[in-house]
Parts: structure tokens; C-alpha cells; sequence
């Protein structure tokens, strides 16, 4: 620290190594030695507790809390490391931008203190030759809460980070790098250091203005070795922009009237330019004198389809030739009286505006029939972006190389984790892939064991049989037997409409809809029963007061939703025996009595659903104290009307 103090002196260095200051008896005591004893004994302190903790790390309380859509900060009141000792931060009350990435910290500023500001520091030994006289002044450390660049003066120390109004997950506090760095090079070692834990799955939501939205789900994750924790699910703004190829001229055959165009390379961003070949008559006066060119409107005139006045029929080549834009009555057939007026029908090349434009193409009208109408456009291409994780839990956007032919994924660096992938078609057909990196648990490891034994004695046993069927194949033919186990040996070429349970071939159940709990069973519900007391003690000794003094904390507000959890099941088959079977065994619809079960697993094939089913969701609020009303109720970040 820079002290600029009259009369102070402090020669600790460091880079001398010296241990202790030997303090001799017979020699004059300085005042530089005390400040080197101070600092020395600081600097060792803080060698020590930088090995356990790093500047920023929150080690009580000092939680902040983020409005995305206005960049209010409210930062509790705590405790932080800081420059070698764990200090106390006041609470406060600031705003940050709302885009970009913004540090949110600590500012420390120290200030030095004489008797001239604190006269309690003048000596206060009554009698003694030095009473009321001034002595040593005092180094004032405080700290405030801010971000970087906000104009506070001090030294600045960062604790937070805020993405887009969003505040970055920090890891649990305190931080032990030393064991934590050890942790992350083990995993590293072990295991290549980055997976996914659980969760962190990623879905599509509606776009907004433009922008691509995604909803990331709660869960934990391992970045290079460290773990990184989402206790809520996050929403996600991705600022998509695609990289584009022009097409000049692009040629299609057109059939008349009004008809629809699609291009060769979609998806479109922009159409430039759209020429037809359109067919029109004009009437124009001729000229002043004989054999002069009368000049036609429309520019780019291809063909002369006919030239008539009245009931005459002027012939192409040796009455009038087409000349530029012209009709030239050079030669020296017939041609219409100077002055006089004549109709003339022709093709030309005009530029219009195309209709119903969309993704694919557009509509076009008036067009002649085996001409060629030509666009220009630009077209989309299509990429996979990525999206990845670093060990701060800072998101960022890999996008990869733009293709017209199959694009391939970005390739991710060893230091970040994947999430997921996003399909750039520039279309609704955007899809989400989750190909992150995950964690698999050693009971799936040993589950996929158990199966490929299974598998192998099955194939073996699949063998015996086929070379059986083969050798009796004569006495077999024209024989078939089903024994009602599985839906397997049915004609899947064709609608079946019964269903086979439980060896039994029986109709169909099939599930119109499905209701949730009523609204009249608000908890877990048991069936009548009587309390028996097993040990009971009715008697007792003494009493209490539990809070003599009444003193009582407020309690906190808390929102119930219903449903808080929706679990639901999709099951896509050509049969309708798993419907029966779900609907049927164990809901008291249908008896059975069998003396031997087993349990076979035929096959399983899970993807990702592209949306959430949309519910009704109903909130209510509670615990609020009197007069205590609510400025705004928000949702995953969207604002809601609370009734």
C-alpha cells in the first residue's frame, strides 16, 4: 500500500527475506521497525490465505439479486476475502447495463486517520509526561458494492458476473484451490474432465423479435475439472445471424396466369430481383414522315407479335422490323398513314414484385407461358451452433462452418463442455439436439452388460432353432401358431384392431384423454385409519416458555404452484396392446390368475420432445405481511398478472 503520512517509515521488502525483527536491549527504538513488524506479519498472513481462498470469494451471505429486464442490483450485506482478510460489505442498492457482460464486486478504499479527525487517538494516559499528546495515526480500510467502470474510486475486486441481466453461477464458497485444483486435475485424468451431470437439458422457445430463445433446465456439470451448479433453469437469448449466397438469375420454366415459384436453394432472406417475359398491346401514333421508327413505352421489347390498324394486318420483315425499342417501317411494304394511330403487340422483360413471399419461393402473375422467369436472391445457409459452458458458467455460442451440402458441428475446445446443438435450417424446422457429453451411472453400465449377455445367449439359441426349422422345413410348411406373447408375429402390413394381453387376445382400450388430480385433494391423501398409542407419556414435570420475549422474525413470502411438477408419458405404436395393458392391469378392469411371471425387454428408443406440452399453471401467493404489496410477480423472467 502506498501511505503517504509525515514522519512515517516502513522498510519491509520482501525480496530481503528477513523473519523477525531482533529487538536489542542498549539501542534506540524506531518507529519503522513496529511498521515493518505489522507488515511482515500481514504479508504472511495473506501467503497463507491465498493458498485457501482467491480475492472475490463469498464467504457469508453477500448474495445479489439481478432484475434482468431493468438491471436493478440488490447485494446483501456479508462477508468477502479480499486483499488477504475477510471483510465486511454493507448492502446496497445499484444499476447495471442489461447487455453485455458486466463485473459486480467490491471496491475497496483505504484512508489515513490522524487525531486531527479522530481526536480520541490523542494519548489518553492521565498524568503522564505525554498525556493529550498526538502518537501514531491509523490506516482506514472500507469497502462499497459496484461493477467495473462505475467511477468509484478504490481498488476494485470482482465477486459476481452478469450476462446479459443475468447473473453467471458462482461456485459454492469457500473456494479451496488448492484441493480444487487437485479435484480437477484427478477428473481430468480420469475421466477427460467435462460431462454433464444432470439436467442442463436445452429446448426450443418462441422467438422474440428476431432472436432465437431457449430454455436451459436446472442442473450440475464438470468444466475442465470444475464443477459448475444451475440451481434454476435459465433462459437463453441467442442472436442468430446466418451467412448468406447470392443467387444471380436463377431460371424457371413458367406455365401463365398466376403461379407459384420455388426456388432451387431455399431457405430465402431476401429477393433482389424478379424478371418475367410479359405480353402487352400498345397504341402508337406514327410518325410525321414515311418509313421512320415509332418508339414503344416499355423497355426491353424481345418480340413483335403483331402490328394491326382497323382491319389491317401489317406482316413482320417486309412492312416493319423490330429495331432496338423500336417498330422500324423502313422497308418498303405497307405502313400506316402518317399521323394515324395502330396498335402493336408485343413481349418484353419486366421487373415485378413478387407475392406471398415465404422460405421456398413466391408467387408471380402475368407471366407468358415457356418463358422464363429469372430471380435473384440470397440464399440462408444452413449450420449447427453450439452451445457450451465454461468453468465460470459463462455461456457462449460456437457457430460452425455454413454449408449448402450436410454443415458439421464446431469443434469445441478441450477448456469448455457442450450442451447442445442447434440445427440452423433459418425455417420453423430449427431443431435441438442434446448431445452433450454425459455421465454415465455404473448401474446403466451394468444394466448394458446384463443385456449384451442377454443378447448373446438369445442369438445362440436363435441359431438352434433356425437350424431346426430348416431341417424339418417340410413338415412345418404351411403351419403357423401364434402364441399370444407379444405383438411380434402380426401382419404389420396391416391395421390391427384388437389387442393382445397377457396371453389373451381381447379389444382395445384406448385412452381419449387424460384428467389430473381434482382440485379437492390439496395433499397426499391415506385410507381411514385409528391411531394406536404404543409408548405414551401423558404426564409431566415442569414447564417453559418457549419465547418469554416475543420476539418473532417475519416470515418470508411463498408461492405455491399447481401443478409444480407435470410428468406425462408419449408412447408411439402401430399396436394397440400397449394401451390395453396400461389401461387395463392393475385399475381393477380386468382379472387375471397366473402362476409364473417374467419380464423381458424387447427394445427401448428415446429422443428429446422439440416442446414442452403447454399447461395451465395456477399460482398463488402467501405470507406477505400487512400493507406489504407487491410491485411485480415474474415468472422464468416474464411478468405476470397476479389476480
Amino acid at each position: 500500500m502506498d501511505i503517504k503520512l509525515n514522519n512515517y517509515f516502513n522498510r519491509f521488502d520482501p525480496n530481503k527475506n528477513y523473519e523477525e525483527i531482533l529487538i536489542r536491549d542498549g539501542y534506540a527504538g524506531q518507529g519503522a521497525e513496529i511498521n515493518e513488524l505489522q507488515t511482515g506479519l500481514a504479508a504472511k498472513i495473506k501467503k497463507i490465505a491465498d493458498v485457501l481462498f482467491k480475492d472475490g470469494d463469498v464467504i457469508r451471505d453477500a448474495a445479489v439479486v439481478v432484475d434482468a429486464s431493468t438491471g436493478a442490483v440488490q447485494a446483501q450485506q456479508g462477508q468477502v476475502y479480499l486483499n488477504g482478510a475477510v471483510r465486511t460489505v454493507p448492502a446496497a442498492q445499484f444499476s447495471v447495463p442489461t447487455s453485455g457482460t458486466v463485473a459486480v464486486g467490491v471496491y475497496m478504499q483505504q484512508r489515513i486517520v490522524t487525531e486531527l479527525e479522530d481526536p480520541s487517538l490523542y494519548n489518553p494516559a492521565i498524568g503522564s509526561a505525554a498525556e493529550g499528546e498526538a502518537g501514531a495515526a491509523r490506516l482506514q480500510l472500507t469497502t462499497a458494492w459496484g461493477y467495473a467502470g462505475d467511477g468509484q474510486s478504490g481498488e476494485f475486486f470482482a465477486v459476481y458476473v452478469i450476462d446479459d441481466g443475468v447473473l453467471r453461477p458462482k461456485e459454492t464458497p469457500p473456494n479451496l484451490d488448492a484441493v480444487t485444483q487437485a479435484l480437477a486435475d484427478y477428473d481430468r485424468d480420469a475421466t477427460g474432465g467435462s460431462y454433464i451431470v444432470e439436467g442442463l437439458t436445452l429446448l426450443r422457445d418462441a422467438d422474440v423479435e428476431g432472436k432465437q430463445v431457449y430454455t436451459l433446465a436446472e442442473g450440475r456439470a464438470r468444466v475442465n475439472g470444475y464443477p459448475v451448479t444451475l440451481s434454476t433453469s435459465r433462459r437463453l437469448v441467442h442472436k442468430a445471424v446466418p451467412e448468406v449466397r447470392s443467387i444471380d438469375a436463377e431460371g424457371h420454366l413458367a406455365s401463365g396466369s398466376t403461379e407459384r415459384v420455388t426456388v432451387s436453394f431455399p431457405p430465402i432472406q431476401t429477393i433482389s430481383r424478379v424478371a418475367i417475359t410479359k405480353q402487352g398491346t400498345e397504341s402508337l401514333t406514327h410518325g410525321s414522315f414515311a418509313g421512320c421508327a415509332d418508339t414503344i413505352n416499355n423497355t426491353g421489347v424481345l418480340e413483335i407479335i403483331s402490328v394491326t390498324q382497323g382491319e389491317t394486318t401489317y406482316t413482320a420483315g417486309s412492312d416493319f422490323v423490330l429495331t432496338g425499342n423500336t417498330v422500324d417501317w423502313s422497308p418498303t411494304g405497307a405502313e400506316p398513314a402518317t399521323g394515324s394511330t395502330y396498335n402493336v403487340t408485343y413481349k418484353h422483360l419486366a421487373t415485378v414484385q413478387p407475392q406471398a413471399v415465404d422460405a421456398t419461393g413466391f408467387t408471380v402473375s402475368d407471366a407468358v407461358a415457356g418463358t422464363l422467369i429469372q430471380v435473384s436472391y440470397s440464399q440462408m445457409l444452413p449450420r449447427i451452433d453450439t452451445l457450451t459452458l465454461d468453468s465460470e458458467g459463462s455461456f457462449a455460442w460456437l457457430t460452425g462452418v455454413a454449408t449448402t451440402g450436410t454443415p458439421r458441428p464446431p469443434l469445441v475446445p478441450s477448456s469448455l463442455l457442450g450442451i447442445a446443438s442447434v440445427y440452423q435450417t433459418w425455417t420453423d424446422a430449427r431443431s435441438v439436439s442434446n448431445d452433450g457429453d454425459r455421465v454415465v451411472p455404473n448401474g446403466d453400465i451394468l444394466a448394458i452388460a446384463e443385456q449384451m449377455r442377454s443378447l448373446g445367449a438369445e442369438l445362440a439359441r436363435q441359431r438352434l432353432e433356425s437350424n431346426i426349422a430348416y431341417r424339418e422345413s417340410g413338415m412345418k410348411k404351411g403351419l403357423f401358431v401364434d402364441p399370444f406373447l407379444d405383438d411380434t408375429m402380426r401382419d404389420q402390413g396391416v391395421t390391427q384392431t384388437a389387442a393382445i394381453v397377457a396371453g389373451e387376445l381381447t379389444l382395445p382400450v384406448e385412452a381419449i384423454s387424460a384428467q389430473g388430480m381434482g382440485s379437492d385433494v390439496s395433499q397426499p391423501q391415506s385410507l381411514p385409519h385409528s391411531v394406536s398409542f404404543a409408548i405414551s407419556q401423558p404426564l409431566r414435570t415442569g414447564s417453559m416458555q418457549v419465547n418469554p420475549y416475543q420476539a418473532f422474525a417475519l416470515t418470508q413470502g411463498a408461492a405455491v404452484i399447481t401443478p409444480a411438477i407435470d410428468r406425462w408419458t408419449v408412447t408411439k405404436s402401430r399396436w394397440t396392446s400397449p394401451a390395453t395393458i396400461a389401461l387395463t392391469q392393475g385399475s381393477g378392469n380386468r382379472s387375471t390368475t397366473s402362476v409364473s411371471s417374467s419380464t423381458r425387454l424387447v427394445g427401448t428408443e428415446s429422443t428429446d420432445i422439440a416442446y414442452l406440452r403447454p399447461i395451465a399453471v395456477n399460482f398463488s401467493l402467501s405470507g406477505f405481511g400487512a400493507r406489504e404489496n407487491l410491485a411485480r410477480v415474474l415468472f422464468d423472467s416474464i411478468e405476470v398478472n397476479a389476480e
